[in-house]
């Protein structure tokens, strides 16, 4: 099968099995500026594939934020380097890109990922994927896609799952269901937490290394955000943005606001939400929306995408202030009359 439009859960474990089955060298990877769930689903499959026996590695364009590190004990994860690693991508197997659907956001690593005539597959759960792989196992349903993984993992051999693999399915469900509040969180999600806790895995544990290990100057940065919150269109949109001023002033690095955009969203009457995050080199937005509000639709306007609730966009080359007004101005297409 391939690219198939919408695979069941059983379909998409069918070919999961025959890839697995049918390869020795393995590469995973997933999207720029990783997540929780990219993260953890890169290490849970390594661990994985590593228990059958397969050789199996981690190559990303980025550096594993500072706190999805403890995920991470045995350094599996390898930032790229091109004279090094590209070899490795060109005599993989089977490569497997997770939690993304578009090739431009493998960065450094696209030209050899596509290079490479090894059988390539996607896992995720997003919107509009591009047409880049021989196997595109989405599921559009997966509130993460770390239930996939699961459902895979699971459906390979489920005794083969332990506490270590757990932990790193556990983190990518938990950070991408927003702590299992978001939409799509539904008794499935649930059920698998249960057996990854049944594993070993101790929440409060992945929970307080996740969010409750936070620097002074990321503290004192989000202090500084929610005094700067404004509103617009009747209190139905609220935003903020940082500047590369203030990430230096305080010694944060972009990684650390992954979580802001959250907290501007807890306002009585808003709807929407954007956070626009000043780069050395153009403007990282995040959108969030609530009900049926499509905010993926206005990151599209930027070359973005997403999920319908929460989508993200960068711009390179242009100045704050513009892609503010812009934006603002583009969003009100999109609010409830």
């Amino acid at each position: 099968m391939s690219r198939e439009e919408a695979p069941t859960v059983e379909r998409i474990t069918e070919i999961f099995r025959r890839l697995v089955d049918g390869g020795r060298k393995f590469v995973l990877t997933t999207h720029v500026n990783p997540d929780g769930d990219g993260l953890g689903c890169e290490l849970a499959l390594n661990r994985y594939l590593k228990k059958l026996g397969k050789d199996s590695v981690i190559l990303n364009h980025s550096e594993t934020p500072s706190n999805h590190i403890f995920l991470d004990p045995e350094n599996e994860i390898k930032k790229f380097e091109p004279e090094r690693d590209t070899k490795t991508l060109l005599d993989a197997d089977v490569l497997f890109a997770l939690d993304m659907n578009n090739s431009s956001r493998l960065r450094s690593m696209e030209n050899a990922f596509l290079k490479s005539k090894a059988r390539k597959a996607i896992i995720d759960h997003h919107l509009e994927a591009k047409d880049f792989v021989d196997y595109q196992l989405i599921d559009l349903e997966s509130p993460a896609t770390g239930e996939i993984i699961y459902e895979c993992l699971a459906g390979y051999d489920a005794g083969l799952l332990d506490k270590p693999i757990a932990e790193a399915l556990y983190a990518a469900i938990m950070t991408d269901t927003g702590s299992f509040r978001f939409p799509r969180t539904d008794a499935e999600v649930h059920r698998i937490v249960a057996h990854l806790l049944e594993l070993g895995v101790d929440p409060n544990y992945i929970y307080n290394n996740l969010y409750e290990q936070n620097s002074l100057g990321r503290t004192r940065l989000l202090g500084e955000v929610l005094a700067s919150i404004r509103l617009a269109y009747d209190g139905r949109l609220s935003y903020f943005s940082i500047t590369q001023e203030q990430l230096k002033r305080h010694g944060v690095s972009l990684d650390e606001t992954d979580n802001f955009v959250n907290n501007a969203g807890t306002i009585a009457g808003v709807v929407v939400t954007i956070f626009f995050l000043e780069l050395t080199n153009g403007v990282k937005i995040s959108f969030r929306s609530k009900g049926d509000i499509p905010v993926n639709e206005l990151a599209k306007l930027y070359g973005g995408g997403g999920h319908k609730n929460a989508s993200g966009a960068r711009l390179y080359d242009v100045q704050l202030d513009d892609v503010v007004r812009n934006v603002l101005r583009d969003a009100e297409k999109l609010l409830p009359k």
